[in-house]
């Protein structure tokens, strides 16, 4: 009983350190359309006072603006400029019900630095965006329930009760990578000046794709440098644009620590992690280290026959050791599987996708990603950690057993 509760006590900790891990994977996936996502930095919010007193702050940029921070960065392959919108749309054929939808404009940039895949048409052409066509990309689902099929390049759709021209169609992207809730895609258009102080807020966001090769600080260093010569200009206005460690990496941005005014503090998002891993470790040495002793207590009469025929101390302690050892792998493949089955199977009943603009919540199915965000390197550190702790918790136990007397410890077990 004791050696099957050390057992589950390890599967316990190895199955809650990898649920929670690939858990957090499914954040950092590698998957088309975000296969580079490495090199994706993302541009989003201002933060601004005056010399008034008054203070305010937006995900959604000005798009002249936008361009003076973000266009010709050095290290920069590609930018794309996003209209971000507000709220669903209803989408669908003319005269019949529509869907509510979520949508995003974007410019023929997007397609190069997202690897989207067409099952039908093709991506919107630089002449198209410049020349302001209403065309629209939809996902293979959303087509399916409004024309029954995937084929409909060229075809008309209502977008919010305009007609546009359906350019092409894209396969689903998972519902947790960026965007993974977007079904609709049409022509980027700038859209006309704030009225609330003009040139600085607007529905713009900016996706950036680096080279190869090149470091992110280098890019936040060219921005920073553009906050500190636009807030130069903008004295005379008493104006002051504060600069938040833009543009993100896809590690800032999971990290939910930050806001269009504040920094994102990835490193405490670290530690927080790491906290929850050690815990997660303590549990199985803790219940090992008591099971080792129980089960040492009621073994040593055992022990001090096997002393009293000859048997070592090393062998004593390494026949110890070797039981911890098996304890801790056996346990850990159970945890392994539990995990594996957990975020296949019951995953979709704990993982959920927030809808920030109707506080709903959406179950996410996990399974046709599994292996993406399962991780080897992870599972061998957690087991290699529980195996050092469960040795170190055996150490003191078994070196006290196999030191004592064999008289004694014959008498010890009348």
């Amino acid at each position: 009983m004791m050696t099957w509760v050390s057992i589950s006590g390890t599967a316990l900790a190895i199955f809650l350190i990898m649920a929670i891990f690939m858990a957090d994977r499914l954040k950092e996936l590698e998957l088309a359309p975000v296969s580079e996502r490495d090199r994706i930095l993302t541009g989003q919010g201002i933060d601004f006072s005056d010399g008034e007193g008054t203070s305010a702050s937006g995900m959604g940029i000005d798009f002249e603006l936008a361009k003076k921070l973000y266009s010709d960065l050095d290290g920069v392959e590609r930018i794309s400029f996003i209209k971000i919108i507000w709220g669903r749309w209803g989408v669908g054929l003319r005269n019949e019900t529509s869907l509510a939808s979520e949508v995003m404009g974007v410019d023929d940039e997007f397609w190069k630095i997202y690897d989207y895949k067409f099952v039908s048409g093709s991506p919107f052409e630089k002449e198209e965006i410049a020349s302001a066509l209403k065309l629209v990309i939809i996902t293979q689902s959303l087509a399916r329930r409004i024309f029954n099929e995937t084929d409909v390049a060229g075809r008309e759709i209502n977008i919010d009760d305009a007609p546009y021209i359906i350019k092409g169609v894209v396969e689903d992207q998972y519902p947790l990578l960026p965007d993974g809730g977007i079904d609709v895609f049409i022509t980027f258009t700038p859209e006309a000046k704030s009225n609330y102080y003009e040139g600085v807020f607007g529905n713009t966001n900016v996706r950036l794709l680096l080279k190869r090769g090149i470091d992110s600080g280098l890019v936040k260093q060219q921005v920073a440098k553009r906050y500190e010569d636009l807030n130069r200009i903008s004295e005379k206005e008493n104006k002051n644009f504060s600069y938040h460690d833009q543009p993100y990496t896809s590690e800032e941005l999971n990290s939910g620590t930050f806001g269009s005014n504040n920094n994102p503090r990835v490193s405490a998002k670290r530690i927080e992690r790491g906290l929850y891993y050690t815990f997660l470790l303590l549990l199985p040495a803790i219940n090992l280290s008591s099971m080792t002793r129980s089960r040492l207590r009621h073994r040593i009469s055992e022990i001090g026959v096997r002393r009293a025929f000859g048997a070592k101390k090393r062998n004593i302690i390494g026949q110890i050791f070797m039981e911890n050892f098996l304890i801790s792998l056996f346990g850990g493949l159970i945890g392994l599987g539990l995990s594996v089955l957990f975020l296949l199977f019951m995953s979709e009943y704990f993982i959920t996708n927030v809808d920030i603009m109707s506080d709903s919540m959406i179950r996410i199915d996990v399974s046709p990603v599994i292996w993406n965000i399962f991780d080897w390197t992870t599972f061998f550190i957690a087991i290699g950690a529980c195996f050092v702790l469960n040795l170190l918790s055996a150490t003191v136990p078994s070196w006290k057993a196999a030191s004592i007397e064999p008289a004694n410890a014959i008498a010890k077990s009348r």
